[in-house]
């Protein structure tokens, strides 16, 4: 036995290592992501679309004049990286000591790169095996994530309106189209001034742009449906009736994008499909939530009307 165990050691060692290593090696490559894109101003494919003509094509690829964009933005990029990972992982932090608070089983929080897109990130995820925890843990992990993520992201929202500079002449490949609660922000913070339906591209601060991309991850992901953070509130408090509630919103929702035309919503809807529209039962739906957690469910599931605006963006 003590030589098995002996053996054994090494290889339970570096499974541990690479469960710990793995999200930390994720993190980084987001961090770098992230102030990659904010250095390009938010606009990263000219760079990958050159960089693929000068691969596959054999065209010049100027790097003295992106390594020169990103040294000049570079004061831009580490706030927007700062404030914009910070919201992240603030949000899932919130899901992660919950689920240490009631011992189930989970991940550190794995951010996903994407330094293709604007905002240079996917967000960020933990697993955990959700089939241990009862009704009121799944509803305390599920609504941690979103409140810590908030806790962080009106702040810098805050900040971010009250620093726009609207007097800027306008131009750039698309505009940020304002969601309600920024709206109000806009009012408190410039003396009760009319907030601006949209903010153009070059009006746009870091913060601002932190601060939205926040509000739009906690907006998205409090979305009813599935094993988002919204699906663990509403399954948990209406049961089952919740499906309906995802099944008809996901109808409205395809609608919205046929009527629309627009592709913003398609890899969320994507995404819920592949891994389910209806949540699955806890390990005991009987637990009561009792009068505080009904009334915090129910008031956050106005959290998505709040955060998001109806095309979030609007290319020029």
């Amino acid at each position: 036995m003590d030589t098995n165990t002996a053996t054994d050691l090494p290889q339970a060692t570096n499974r541990f290592r690479s469960r710990r290593l793995r999200p930390v090696v994720y993190f980084l490559l987001t961090l770098a992501s992230v102030f990659f894109v904010a250095s390009l101003q938010y606009m990263p494919l000219e760079f990958w679309i050159r960089l693929g003509a000068r691969v596959f094509g054999g065209v010049a690829f100027d790097s003295i004049h992106f390594r020169a964009e990103i040294i000049k933005n570079a004061d831009q990029g580490l706030i927007y990286m700062c404030a914009a990972m910070g919201i992240l992982l603030t949000h899932e932090f919130g899901h992660y000591f919950a689920t240490r608070i009631y011992r189930i089983p989970a991940t550190l929080p794995y951010c996903i790169p994407c330094p293709i897109s604007p905002v240079g990130t996917f967000g960020a995820v933990i697993f955990m095996d959700g089939s241990k925890a009862d009704r009121k843990q799944i509803f305390d992990i599920g609504i941690a994530g979103p409140l810590a993520g908030l806790m962080v992201a009106i702040p810098v929202m805050w900040h971010g309106v009250a620093t726009l500079d609207l007097t800027q002449a306008e131009y750039g490949p698309f505009e940020i189209e304002l969601p309600l609660l920024v709206q109000w922000m806009y009012q408190w913070t410039h003396a009760g001034a009319v907030a601006p339906d949209v903010v153009v591209f070059s009006q746009l601060n870091a913060y601002f742009v932190a601060g939205w991309f926040g509000l739009i991850v906690t907006g998205l992901n409090m979305v009813p449906m599935g094993q988002l953070d919204g699906g663990h509130v509403s399954y948990t408090l209406f049961g089952t009736a919740a499906h309906w509630i995802a099944r008809i919103l996901m109808v409205l929702v395809i609608a919205y994008q046929v009527y629309t035309q627009s592709a913003m919503f398609v890899l969320m809807l994507v995404l819920i499909m592949v891994v389910g529209l209806e949540h699955p039962p806890t390990r005991d739906d009987t637990v009561r939530l009792g009068p505080v957690r009904w009334c915090i469910g129910v008031v956050s599931l106005a959290i998505p009307v709040l955060c998001l605006a109806p095309s979030i963006i609007i290319m020029r």
